[in-house]
């Protein structure tokens, strides 16, 4: 009954909805504007995307409207209030009523300078966010379900094949694509203009596409020593009063800040190339508590005010020296400011992309045994699925190995307050000799399946995670 009240809700307050026509300068003939070619493009472009609109394509209309609302630069053109209406309309066809909504808020606390025609795009977005609030459920609207398929960048199929490809993605209900640069040249040779080319196919076919970080591993980024992190987890270790505690553990330390800064301009040459969104892939081997580098311990101890050295928490106890503290409360501490360290860094990246693009999407894949065993999860991967959802404002990527039940869903959507920003993955092999575009038909019978919440589909070569 509320599924049906809620449809019927929809449908009413679409249909008494105003029904507003694009404006006159959108429709202006090119001949009209011939004497300003960058004025030319972003014209163009406003029309396609109203074009998209009216044939009911909306996802590349939602495409084609963000482009134009971050392609004009301040002072904003009267036509910036019109395409985020119209931004904000093409989010509600697609069942994304969050999105719609904040693009409403924006245009109705817009500036809007005097100018009439801004003045009443922004009534109708104030009048629209009001009609938004009266649908049951107020702001716990449901989005519809999205399909996101990732990629190596290597294994992308040739640039040949790539508009019956995107054809045949759109066709099977996939809404965005994940491209995984790690295993690529990344910044030495073409992979950036690789992934701008693609970018742009993609948003002409009405797809998204997100890029792929590797901050627990650094794959694709040249580690520097003094990134790395030790542990005294390892076996046959030989400690001296002349050699740091632990050994390498040939993994970055997250938490280190040059390390961090490599991250950020990653992020940033991503967001360059036109990505709609980044995936910060989890941590793939057990451990995260023991690893340390000697900043992060340094600070650690500094902002509790403790005078204690990593063999103390992390090595054995051998008796040696008084345990003034209590050692196993300390430790806990230890790995809930790393864990939330972690969260802070996810924070931060979402504020890259929010400055960048204001519709631009964070995702963290977390394991699916954080799910059911928490404490593992903050232990040994850095996981806090609440602290991550809550601090960083992404999404949360849940990979549980051999299960097609969405009963992780539900039980993180409990945990979180909300299920819209919940993905689940499903692996996938990738081919090494069937032609891509029949490959992807063949997917059409799991991204068809019946299920709740979004699906990520990955490789099965790289979903290795338990």
């Amino acid at each position: 009954m509320r599924g049906a009240a809620l449809a019927l809700s929809l449908a009413l307050l679409c249909a008494c909805s105003p029904r507003l026509a694009p404006s006159p300068s959108s429709s202006a003939p090119l001949d009209q504007i011939h004497d300003d070619p960058a004025r030319d493009a972003q014209l163009s472009l406003l029309r396609e995307a109203h074009r998209a609109f009216a044939q009911e394509r909306y996802p590349a209309a939602a495409l084609f409207f963000r482009r134009f609302v971050d392609s004009i630069p301040p002072p904003r053109a009267p036509q910036s209030a019109e395409a985020r209406w119209w931004l904000g309309r093409s989010y509600e066809q697609m069942g994304e009523y969050r999105a719609a909504i904040a693009e409403y808020r924006v245009l109705a606390t817009g500036d809007a300078a005097g100018d009439s025609q801004t003045q009443l795009y922004q009534q109708q977005a104030l009048d629209r966010l009001d009609q938004l609030r009266q649908i049951p459920g107020g702001s716990h609207v449901t989005v519809a379900r999205q399909v996101a398929l990732g990629l190596p960048l290597p294994q992308l199929p040739p640039v040949s094949a790539w508009v019956a490809w995107l054809q045949a993605l759109l066709k099977i209900g996939v809404t965005t694509v994940l491209l995984d640069p790690a295993g690529s040249d990344w910044g030495n040779e073409r992979s950036p203009e690789t992934v701008q080319a693609f970018v742009g196919a993609a948003h002409l076919a009405g797809l998204s596409v997100w890029g792929a970080l590797d901050l627990h591993q650094g794959r694709g980024i040249s580690l520097r020593s003094e990134w790395l992190s030790r542990s005294l987890a390892k076996n046959g270790v030989e400690l001296n009063s002349h050699e740091p505690a632990g050994v390498l553990a040939m993994l970055p330390d997250p938490l280190h800040p040059d390390y961090q800064a490599v991250i950020a301009e990653r992020a940033i040459m991503l967001l360059r190339v036109g990505c709609d969104g980044i995936l910060l892939r989890a941590r793939e081997t057990q451990g995260f508590a023991q690893d340390f580098s000697d900043g992060s311990f340094q600070r650690f101890a500094s902002a509790f005010g403790l005078t204690i050295t990593p063999q103390q928490l992390l090595g054995e106890s051998v008796g040696v020296e008084a345990m003034v503290y209590d050692r196993e409360a300390t430790y806990w501490r230890w790995v809930g400011w790393k864990t939330r360290s972690y969260a802070t860094v996810a924070a931060r990246i979402r504020k890259l992309i929010r400055d960048a693009k204001p519709a631009g999407r964070l995702l963290i894949e977390v394991h699916g045994s954080t799910v059911s065993e928490p404490l593992i999860g903050l232990e040994q991967y850095g996981e806090d699925l609440n602290d991550l959802f809550q601090r960083s404002g992404g999404e949360l990527v849940i990979r549980i190995e051999g299960s097609k039940s969405s009963a992780p869903l539900e039980q993180v959507a409990q945990q979180v307050g909300s299920s819209d920003r919940l993905w689940l993955v499903r692996s996938v092999t990738v081919p090494d000799t069937t032609p891509f575009v029949e490959w992807t038909e063949g997917l059409g019978a799991v991204t068809l399946e019946r299920g709740d919440g979004n699906l990520l589909l990955l490789p099965r070569s790289t979903a290795s995670l338990p």
